[in-house]
């Protein structure tokens, strides 16, 4: 029963079409471009015949100038993206092995850059990160630092992260992401060092009207209560929050913004009919969060 599951496992990734190579096969090598390369087929039969498969066919490899056979090995000559793809072994009964030959990029990498934020410095809430290239269908990250395991694009494409940042003592190390990019002939990897600190980026807070005074005139006055995001650090005396608010003039439309540090109420005075409101870290100077939504002003 074994054999039969390993047999059906290695079918099933042979036949799976390179220009659907959306997940990291667990079983690749990589070269740069110009080397040579030698794979082995994991199998104890004597006679055996290799295969390759990229995004447009499947070939029969035969003895070449770039392709050498000797014995169960397969040494690829002069590596150019031509040459790269599934390889697979085969005997009379069937597939024995397979490796994906991939082109090894990563000397590129500075061309492709990871994007990542942090709502808290609590452990409790993920690292978000983004990382997208037309070049490559596949990617995964991990926390290096940390020893993470590694994590796939959710399905809106977003990476997710855990780490054990404390957010209550001074942030001595930089975190380490590690990224894997693969494609149908191609690999890449490139790493993202920061602090916590320098990502943070506040969910937006919650606002609420406590009262309106002389309603209607432009000497209206409207006292607001603004709540930090559920997922910001307590106590919140010990990691206060800048809040910035923007609003609407009734008459003309014109939109003007105040800032304040102090408190969580704050008074806007003149006739307005929306508003909303953003955050950041006031002693780190994180980035602002994004906006609330609009609240009307009745």
């Amino acid at each position: 029963m074994a054999w039969l599951m390993t047999f059906i496992h290695l079918f099933c990734l042979s036949i799976v079409r390179m220009s659907a190579l959306n997940f990291f096969p667990e079983k690749f090598e990589l070269a740069e471009k110009h080397t040579s390369v030698t794979l082995t087929c994991r199998t104890d039969k004597d006679k055996i015949t290799w295969r390759r498969e990229d995004a447009n066919s499947i070939v029969n490899i035969l003895q070449s100038d770039f392709e050498i056979l000797s014995g169960r090995d397969l040494t690829v000559i002069d590596l150019q993206e031509d040459l790269t793809g599934n390889y697979t072994c085969w005997n009379d009964t069937g597939l024995e092995d397979y490796t994906y030959l991939l082109l090894d990029k990563s000397k590129e990498a500075t061309a492709f850059k990871i994007n990542c934020t942090a709502e808290t410095f609590s452990c409790t809430q993920n690292i978000k990160c983004a990382w997208t290239s037309d070049e490559f269908t596949a990617f995964r990250l991990r926390n290096t630092r940390d020893n993470g395991d590694w994590v796939s694009q959710s399905v809106d494409g977003v990476f997710f992260l855990p780490h054990s940042t404390n957010s209550y003592s001074e942030e001595s190390e930089r975190l380490l992401i590690t990224g894997e990019a693969v494609s149908t002939c191609c690999y890449m990897k490139t790493d993202y060092s920061f602090y916590l600190r320098d990502i943070v980026k506040p969910a937006d807070p919650s606002i609420s009207i406590c009262t309106i005074k002389n309603e209607g005139r432009d000497e209206q006055i409207i006292e607001l209560e603004v709540k930090p995001p559920s997922t910001w650090p307590q106590p919140h005396s010990f990691f206060p929050l800048k809040h910035e608010i923007e609003y609407e003039i009734r008459h003309n439309g014109e939109l003007k913004t105040k800032e304040w540090e102090e408190g969580s109420k704050v008074k806007v005075q003149g006739s307005i009919t929306k508003l909303r409101v953003r955050c950041r870290d006031l002693l780190l100077l994180s980035q602002w969060s994004e906006w609330s939504k609009w609240k009307n002003v009745n």
